[in-house]
């Protein structure tokens, strides 16, 4: 079977697995005080070049919730992408939190300073949520990826408006392989993004990181009422350690990539009608419904609707892709 189903189907990178197996048996602190996760965060600021707030939590959703939600008055809102992670996957957890999402469309799962402008322009009333905080993701649900440029642009407007802006990273390491943005430039770009595990070699785990000290108040107590504090809290710290204290992290990222890079060049190659431009490690076609069943008999990939007789497949790399299953899956497509 050919696996691209998601980039998260397996137990975990074996580096990642050692580093767990050396956690002493007993006598480890809880909460995130013990020596893996004070060192995994030494190595993260090392690689951003910056003295931030890195707080480790179980997943990605739960990453949302805390960043999304933890300093937003009653009547602030979220702006985001209606293909956002938040808006489209998440069992409506935003607005549990008694906050609103404002939705723009976007064809590509990108925002932009005109489509943000022009969203904040509709909510100035004071009968309207206030916009107080802009969600992206890196890479989008769409597999589409931020430059640089893009990006600043963004925060440029953010600042101006006074709105925090939030970069969902729960595929972080292939958004930094597939764009000119350098992992050091993150904290330039926004007041609080994560670097994803869960996607990237991690057993699970988020690391959650604050650039802006007003969202640091009361963090820690507010993700305890959420759930998000680990007493085992070493379990994650000694995951990150692994993932960043020589690279791995970013390796790990690079293979993913490159294997969607591949992916979509074979694809080309055979003709296939592409639902979105590939650019990271999801790639979108189009297929038509009669044949699907047939190349699920040695592939798994998700599928969502589009018209009476075709569906959009989804493929996503990892970085235990190999490119004989990518060759396999499109010699059978």
């Amino acid at each position: 079977m050919n696996i691209f189903l998601n980039d998260y189907n397996d137990l975990c990178h074996e580096r990642v697995l050692k580093k767990i197996s050396e956690i002493k048996i007993k006598g480890t602190p809880g909460y995130g005080y013990d020596d893996y996760s004070l060192r995994a965060k030494e190595y993260i600021r090392r690689d951003l070049n910056r003295d931030v707030e890195i707080q480790f939590v179980g997943g990605g959703t739960m990453a949302n919730i805390i960043a999304v939600t933890s300093n937003l008055m009653p009547y602030e809102g979220i702006i985001s992408a209606k293909t956002g992670h938040i808006n489209a996957h998440e069992a409506g957890s935003i607005e549990a939190c008694g906050k609103k999402l404002e939705t723009i469309d976007s064809d590509d799962g990108k925002l932009n300073p005109s489509l943000i402008e022009n969203k904040i322009r509709d909510l100035t009333e004071e009968h309207t949520v206030l916009p107080k905080l802009i969600y992206l993701s890196q890479t989008t649900e769409l597999g589409t990826v931020y430059t640089y440029k893009e990006i600043k642009e963004i925060y440029d407007l953010c600042l101006d408006y006074g709105i925090y802006l939030y970069i969902d990273g729960a595929r972080m390491a292939v958004g930094l392989a597939a764009s000119d943005i350098k992992v050091s430039q993150l904290p330039e770009l926004c007041d609080i993004f994560t670097l994803g595990g869960t996607k990237n070699g991690a057993m699970y785990g988020e690391a959650l990181v604050v650039v802006a000290d007003d969202l640091m108040d009361g963090l820690r107590r507010y993700m305890k009422q959420r759930g998000a504090v680990m007493a085992k809290g070493f379990i994650l710290g000694a995951q990150f350690e692994a993932l960043f204290e020589d690279g791995l992290y970013y390796d790990l990222g690079q293979k993913a990539y490159e294997s969607g890079r591949h992916l979509a060049k074979k694809l080309k190659e055979a003709g296939v009608k592409f639902y979105k431009k590939p650019e990271s490690n999801q790639i979108f076609i189009i297929y038509p419904e009669a044949k699907i069943e047939k190349l699920r008999e040695n592939s798994s990939f998700e599928v969502s609707n589009y018209n009476k007789d075709e569906k959009i497949i989804r493929f996503v790399t990892s970085y235990r892709s190999e490119r004989s299953e990518i060759d396999d899956l499109v010699k059978h497509i």
